[in-house]
């Protein structure tokens, strides 16, 4: 039956207010997985499921110990763990930005274009405008990456965290790349009368390789390798100390006549390659060094002992891996074996990259709750604290690490172990890396991290004062575009393929040139007209 009875305003009012109690309610049901809100002991009241992608491997129980209870407790979160190996790091995270399918928080290996990309797109995380005063510890680290301030002039906002390699404990200014260190065995060195110094050139680290393979003063007969280098280890010591353009990370520059350079057609690459092809032919390197993979170049230092020089690199963490690697392998103690150094030009310089502060990033799934981000964000931001950095790299006080009477930090972890060891997996240390700590870390000798130190004082002296450092320019580095990817090329595997080419090296060098300009003068091109 029709009737025109008109509602009362008090029906209408009650009406809308049902309405909006069933609104609030889905609301609440349905947006929010839990809160941040604490209990009068400062707990976190709701636990919270945060899936997270990182590159340390986790295995069935490794979690299952008192360093990641503390941090789940501490937060009351579950992690939805997700383990990404080096090989499909980049693709994999690809997949998951564009699909919509990023973890909660996950570590990034950071492209300046993808990043501009996928901001632009909506595919990364905005944070709060505030986030900086809400988290400190966070945004100080974050303001010594330069990356941060970069970004938000390009687009105007905050859309990743980039992770800054130092914090506190800088051990150099300007700060030089950590490779270019070496190891060469000081007992043969003082049996073939080759003297100890902090720095050698090319020819110098050549001669000695020579004097060893001539003498063999460990007797290792057939097995020796006097210089134990893959085709990485080889363009970084033999090419880069003479043609610092040559390298992957900084082939295009810009010269003293304003102009844009392809670092590999420079003539000083030629002088790295005739020396890289000199001992190959001389027996210094190992027949088949291009073919080796990962450590393979190392082991013959550290576990065979057949090797007179090696690649190091300079953190104080791998001197003091390389320590224990000779003990558990050799049975020896390597401080009176090894003596570490850089490697310098033949005219004497020091090259070397310029280091920006930081190393891959911390991006954000776009469509993570508030609760969950401000959750992973509480996390960090504790992580860059004082404590939170001891509790990370040392350990639990009173159990792996202590004051001493001079309030000096002493490990109490058993010698010849790490805290990986006993707390394995710990892969909460999501923002600041682990080369800032390694600087004060006691649980790293003490003679190690001051060797290191001084190493990289030194490389920040020689390559100041032959202005021979190839310093970060933001705007060329970040610079991307199509014709940047398409003159990228594996020069490790093309130097390795020069040397080895029958032939004469420089006309070999000169046609290598030539082939790939069609490539690279498009991009020079482009440089040159982007940046006038």
């Amino acid at each position: 039956m029709k009737t025109n009875k008109k509602l009362s305003v008090r029906s209408i009012f009650a009406i809308t207010l049902c309405l909006l109690m069933l609104v609030v309610t889905a609301c609440s049901s349905g947006s929010s997985e839990g809160s941040n809100e604490k209990d009068a002991e400062g707990n976190y009241t709701d636990n919270l499921t945060i899936s997270v992608a990182n590159l340390t491997e986790v295995k069935n129980g490794n979690m299952d110990n008192e360093f990641h209870k503390f941090w789940t407790d501490k937060f009351n979160v579950t992690w939805d763990y997700n383990y990404i190996d080096w090989d499909s790091w980049g693709e994999k995270l690809r997949l998951w930005i564009n699909s919509g399918d990023l973890p909660d928080v996950s570590v990034w290996n950071y492209v300046h274009g993808d990043a501009l990309n996928n901001i632009d797109q909506g595919l990364f995380y905005k944070f709060p405008d505030d986030w900086k005063e809400r988290w400190p510890n966070v945004a100080a680290a974050y303001n010594l990456t330069g990356l941060g301030d970069k970004l938000e002039e390009l687009t105007g906002g905050t859309y990743l965290l980039p992770r800054p390699i130092y914090y506190e404990n800088k051990p150099a200014d300007p700060l030089t790349n950590q490779i270019g260190v070496i190891a060469l065995r000081k007992d043969w060195a003082e049996a073939v009368g080759f003297e100890l110094k902090d720095a050698y050139t090319t020819s110098e680290i050549n001669e000695y390789a020579a004097l060893v393979k001539e003498k063999d003063p460990g007797k290792v007969g057939s097995k020796l390798v006097p210089l134990s280098y893959n085709a990485a280890d080889a363009m970084t010591n033999m090419i880069m100390p003479n043609s610092v353009h040559a390298m992957t990370d900084a082939p295009f520059y810009k010269g003293e006549d304003g102009q844009f350079h392809w670092g590999p057609a420079d003539p000083e690459t030629l002088t790295g390659l005739k020396l890289m092809q000199k001992a190959y032919k001389d027996g210094l390197l190992n027949p088949e060094f291009y073919t080796w993979k990962n450590n393979e170049g190392q082991n013959n230092f550290k576990v065979t002992g057949t090797a007179a020089v090696t690649s190091l690199g300079g953190l104080a963490s791998y001197r003091q891996g390389l320590d224990t690697d000779m003990r558990k392998n050799l049975g020896v103690d390597s401080d009176e074996l090894v003596h570490t150094a850089i490697v310098l030009g033949d005219d004497g310089k020091y090259r070397n990259l310029e280091q920006a502060n930081f190393w891959s990033a911390l991006i954000f799934n776009p469509e993570i709750s508030d609760e969950k981000f401000e959750r992973i964000m509480d996390l960090i931001d504790y992580s860059a604290t004082k404590e939170g950095q001891l509790l990370i790299n040392m350990g639990f006080e009173g159990t792996d690490w202590k004051y001493d009477e001079n309030n000096e930090l002493v490990s109490l972890l058993p010698e010849g172990t790490v805290l990986e060891d006993k707390y394995p997996a710990r892969f909460e240390g999501l923002y600041l890396l682990g080369d800032d700590f390694s600087v004060v870390n006691p649980a790293i000798k003490k003679d190690y991290r001051d060797r290191a130190v001084k190493l990289f004082e030194e490389k920040a002296k020689l390559g100041t004062e032959g202005q021979s450092l190839a310093t970060y320019d933001w705007d060329i580095n970040l610079y991307d575009s199509k014709a940047k990817s398409q003159a990228s090329f594996d020069y490790q595997n093309e130097y390795a393929n020069l040397i080895l080419k029958s032939g004469d090296l420089e006309a070999n060098w000169k046609e290598w040139v030539n082939s790939k300009m069609s490539l690279v003068q498009p991009y020079l091109d482009e440089l040159n007209n982007e940046f006038k």
